[in-house]
Formats: C-alpha cells, structure tokens, sequence
C-alpha cells in the first residue's frame, strides 16, 4: 500500500495515518516547503495569521482570560509558518532536520518498530494494528522528551533511554494509551536512542535544537498539544525563531501553563 501524500503535506490537527504509523507525519511537507523559500513559507504564513487574528479577535470579543484550545492551535500555525521561514533561510538545518526525519522513519520505525510489533502480533493479535495506535502524538512526544533528556547536559547521556521512557510513560496521556501503544513506546525510545548515537558527534544542543523542530514538524497539532508547545514551541518562539515572527504570540501567556 502506498503512503499517502496528504500525510506528507499535512498541515491539519490530525493524524490517522496508519502506513507509516505516524512517522512521516507533516515533516517532509514542511521541509519542501522551506527549500521553496518565500512561496513556501507564504503557502503556510498567510492563511495561519488570517485564522489567528480571527481568533484573537474572538477571544477579545468573549472577554476571556485564559487562551483557549484553538487560540493555541492558532498560535501554533503562526510558529510553524515562522519556523517555516527560518529553516528557509538555514538549508544546512533544513537538511540535517531531513536525515533526522528519515532515520525516524526507516531506521527506528520501518526497521526496528514494524518488525517488533509484528513479531509481538504472534502472541497478541492487538498489535498487528500497530500503526493506527501510534499514530498522532506518538513520536512527538519521544521527540520531546528526548530534547529534554539531551538539555539535561552529555555527562547523562548513559542515562537518557531509562529517563525518556520515564517521562513518557509518566505523563498523563499515557494514561489512555492502552497496553498496545504502552509497549510500542517503550520499544520505541531504545529504538530511537540506538539509532540518535550515530549523530552523537554532533554537539548535544545542536541535538536538542533539531528533535525540536522535527517534533514540532511532525506534530498534528504542536499549538494545542500541551507536550510539544511546552516544551518545544515555547523555547523555540521565545529564541531561535524571533527574528522570524510577524506577530507577538506572547509564548508563556498560549503555552506556558497547558499540562
């Protein structure tokens, strides 16, 4: 069956796509929109600050206080266009975020992920569907805690698999997860971690940087996903993508406080 390109390209708060269980999610999309340079990065930038002016407008119409779910979704549109436009001026990032997509792609989750859940369907029928369970904000989320665990300094690196998979499967998600996607996850992040300690030359924080984009590229919805907008969206907003926004979005006020 062939993967499908509205996967790809997606740009929509959802993911089902059960192919590529997720794995090639909106990232590819956005990076071809980065190597368009201004064409691209207008494709994104206009139609997401035309939907967060609508909702801010409403949300000052309704007298709120706290920003709603679809402020913040808004507000991460707006992100990810400058995002967008940011690696369109950086193609060295632009690729190095390329190779990182593909090692998740094939290497941890074609290689490694399809091959022990389908081994794990011969006792446990529930886990031929292993690519509709993990689709969504599976990978985003290893993606983020994986950028956390890095930002925590080298001199752990020994330690990042046990903590990564702590943070995840503590969070409360995963609380709704169900067995099936519970031990995808576990599997997943020794999957990611063998695979990440090639790129182990590169410095930590060049590291962290690029799991932050891929998550937020990858991510259905990184405004209105507490995970990544925390941790991923905020930082990057508050530092890497300034020079790059057209609209203050005001990151601790949209995410600092989403659990």
């Amino acid at each position: 069956m062939q993967h499908s390109e509205r996967c790809e390209q997606a740009t929509k708060p959802r993911c089902v796509c059960s192919i590529c269980g997720g794995s090639n999610h909106g990232w590819s999309g956005h990076l071809q929109r980065a190597r368009e340079g201004d064409e691209g990065v207008r494709a994104l930038r206009e139609p997401a600050e035309r939907v967060w002016w609508e909702q801010r407008r409403y949300f000052e119409e309704k007298g709120r206080r706290t920003p709603t779910k679809y402020l913040r979704q808004a507000g991460g549109g707006v992100a990810v266009a400058s995002l967008v436009a940011w690696l369109a001026d950086d193609r060295a990032t632009v690729d190095e975020v390329g190779e990182l997509g593909k090692l998740l792609k094939k290497d941890v989750f074609e290689n490694e992920l399809r091959p022990f859940a389908e081994k794990q369907a011969e006792r446990d029928p529930a886990f031929a569907e292993y690519g509709r369970a993990i689709a969504g904000h599976f990978w985003c989320d290893l993606l983020a805690e994986t950028a956390n665990a890095l930002d925590r300094g080298a001199e752990l690196l020994g330690k990042v698999p046990d903590e990564i998979k702590e943070a995840v499967l503590e969070h409360e998600d995963a609380a709704e997860w169900g067995p099936v996607r519970t031990e995808l996850a576990k599997a997943a992040v020794g999957f990611l971690w063998k695979s990440l300690q090639r790129l182990m030359g590169i410095d930590p924080e060049a590291l962290a940087l690029q799991l932050r984009v891929l998550a937020v590229l990858i991510c259905p919805d990184p405004g209105g996903h507490p995970r990544v907008a925390r941790d991923c969206l905020r930082p990057l907003v508050q530092d890497t993508l300034r020079e790059h926004l057209e609209t203050n979005l005001e990151p601790e006020w949209l995410w600092g406080d989403q659990r």
